[in-house]
């Protein structure tokens, strides 16, 4: 497999699976299934449904998958976050959500985290992680805020001085606002914290940001 640079939020969450974690649900699958295919390696009794809205980065992952062999372990699915989730109650043993939620408005993350609780299996965990409201990219001139919706709109930097500026829209958080969503969910905290991570603006981890963007890390539980 094509080696991708690795994340410190990703190793965090990937530490987290233990032996008995045997059903995983990975919500917004990583750079060509990297975390998952990781997932898989840590615990080989596992199997890992992975999913998205983007099917045709569903189709490079599952070639990635194939040539590791993993094709019966690790499930690729199209599916949305925001809407119902097709399991049944307490169905997954571990929850890992990197770099996701933070597209949902606020009532598409209550919604969610709502579902989430419902699919995940008694004391079992939940890795999340999201962009912070101190983004410095969402500082950027042009940016605005939706008090109804928390979103956040700014401008992506690849294409400022253009005359085809294109725009970011994300829900960004705090510490205690994702405290807030999860403890209403039902959720008990295990820890959260805040931190800065270089991230990739492509999806081959190739081209790194300017400066370091900001991250709110959580570990939940039903």
């Amino acid at each position: 497999m094509k080696t991708f640079k690795p994340s410190i939020s990703e190793k965090h969450g990937i530490k987290l699976i233990e032996n008995e974690d045997k059903t995983i649900l990975s919500i917004g699958i990583s750079t060509a299934g990297s975390a998952e295919i990781e997932m898989a390696r840590k615990n080989l009794d596992s199997h890992i449904i992975a999913t998205t809205i983007d099917t045709r980065g569903v189709e490079f992952t599952k070639k990635m998958i194939m040539k590791e062999g993993l094709e019966d372990r690790i499930e690729l699915k199209i599916e949305d976050i925001s809407k119902k989730l097709p399991y049944c109650d307490n169905y997954f043993d571990f929850v890992y959500a990197r770099l996701v939620l933070h597209y949902l408005d606020n009532k598409q993350l209550e919604k969610s985290l709502s579902e989430i609780y419902r699919v995940m299996k008694c004391d079992s965990k939940f890795f999340i992680a999201v962009r912070s409201i101190e983004e410095w990219e969402a500082k950027l001139e042009g940016s605005t805020f939706n008090e109804e919706t928390g979103i956040t709109k700014y401008p992506d930097i690849k294409t400022l001085g253009t005359d085809k500026v294109r725009y970011i829209e994300r829900r960004l958080h705090s510490k205690d606002s994702m405290k807030q969503y999860l403890l209403k969910a039902g959720f008990k905290i295990d820890y959260i914290q805040e931190y800065e991570e270089y991230l990739y603006r492509d999806y081959e981890r190739i081209e790194v940001n300017p400066k370091p963007n900001k991250i709110i890390e959580v570990c939940a539980r039903k």
